[in-house]
């Protein structure tokens, strides 16, 4: 380093002088090893993902390109969001609007459908989940219906009252009739509580046809189903008559205990029953169930049996799941007992104890065999 020099000028106010400093850059600090180099690059803080941002942005709502509208609803949206949805949207992209049918997308069911596009977790209300599914079909978000078809899973599996009521509900609902006799298949354990109901009476033919003809319902005895179909014709006689043979097609007749269809051949004082068994196709019917029933029990395996079954067209159905409650006083512990006889009066009773009960008692039972 070069050697200090003074200045030899004295300053006017009398201050001693002041060293001179050499012209020295920086970089030949550098050099010397005294001062570190520069950082040729700089690292910026990472941004915030340009998808959260988006999201963050649409979740507001602020300064919507959208309107859609439902009836006397309007509801502001982001254009790109429904693009991504919507097909109708990304067909016809130079539109700012889209009006879409009250009966098919409710206004209610909208906004939540809305938000789920939205990447959002929407709290539904069980009774809104069909409108949401309706809504899902319509606007064809395949995706939105395979969630909503998980929770209906979810809720119909674990309990079939709840079954019963997704089942109610798809009755009334455009388009989904479909799902309302899917639901009175995943019935089982509960049919007998199902029938004691005024929903049940309430069922229209052709839904009480399909109900019927299930091989999923559980009972104790066919004679439970035979007794649940005359209940349902009792309920608005005589006006249910027409359908009485319809109804009682569904009823396994040679799977009912022998002895309880030789006893219905004649009256048994209960008007209920008798104007139903008195009619001459379903007394042809019956006394058909109690002949397959005599060939059932002779059958022993050879060829002659089988020629015979051919002849007279002996077919026998599958019978129904099998359970035993000990608060019914007529159940048999094992199924198909030929012996069991009980009226319909004591089948009404049965069913007034199911009322008091919780729905799932029955399905409480499903680990019997």
């Amino acid at each position: 380093m070069g050697k200090q020099t003074f200045v030899s000028e004295a300053h006017e106010d009398g201050l001693p002088m002041e060293p001179q400093l050499p012209e020295l850059s920086l970089r030949n600090f550098r050099n010397s090893n005294r001062m570190k180099p520069l950082v040729k690059f700089s690292r910026l803080p990472k941004q915030k993902d340009i998808l959260e941002t988006l999201k963050d942005f649409w979740r507001e709502n602020k300064n919507p390109d959208f309107l859609v509208q439902i009836g006397e609803h309007n509801f502001p949206c982001h254009r790109l969001i429904l693009m991504v949805y919507v097909l109708q949207v990304r067909q016809n992209r130079e539109k700012l609007e889209l009006r879409l049918p009250e009966d098919s997308v409710k206004p209610e069911v909208f906004d939540r459908l809305y938000r789920w596009m939205n990447d959002r977790e929407p709290l539904l209300k069980r009774s809104k989940i069909l409108d949401l599914l309706t809504a899902a079909y319509y606007l064809k978000l395949d995706e939105l219906s395979n969630q909503v078809w998980h929770c209906l899973d979810q809720d119909t599996l674990s309990g079939e009252h709840q079954a019963i009521q997704v089942a109610q509900d798809a009755l009334h609902a455009k388009d989904l009739l479909f799902l309302h006799y899917m639901m009175l298949l995943r019935i089982q354990h509960f049919f007998l509580t199902f029938v004691s109901s005024v929903e049940f009476l309430a069922l229209p033919l052709k839904s009480l046809c399909y109900l019927l003809s299930s091989d999923e319902i559980m009972v104790n005895s066919e004679a439970e189903v035979f007794y649940a179909a005359i209940r349902w014709l009792n309920h608005e006689w005589p006006t249910r008559q027409i359908h009485m043979m319809e109804v009682m097609d569904k009823v396994r007749l040679s799977r009912m205990p022998n002895k309880l269809l030789l006893m219905l051949e004649s009256p048994v004082d209960d008007i209920r029953v008798d104007r139903i068994i008195q009619s001459p196709e379903l007394k042809t019917r019956m006394e058909k169930a109690c002949l397959d029933q005599v060939l059932e029990q002779f059958n022993d395996g050879k060829r002659v049996y089988r020629q015979i079954y051919e002849i007279f067209n002996v077919t026998f159905p599958q019978p129904r799941g099998f359970i035993c409650h000990d608060l019914a006083t007529y159940h048999e512990p094992k199924p198909n007992s030929p012996v069991q006889v009980f009226s319909y009066a004591d089948f009404l009773n049965y069913l007034g104890v199911l009322q008091t009960l919780p729905p799932n008692t029955l399905q409480l039972l499903r680990n019997q065999r």
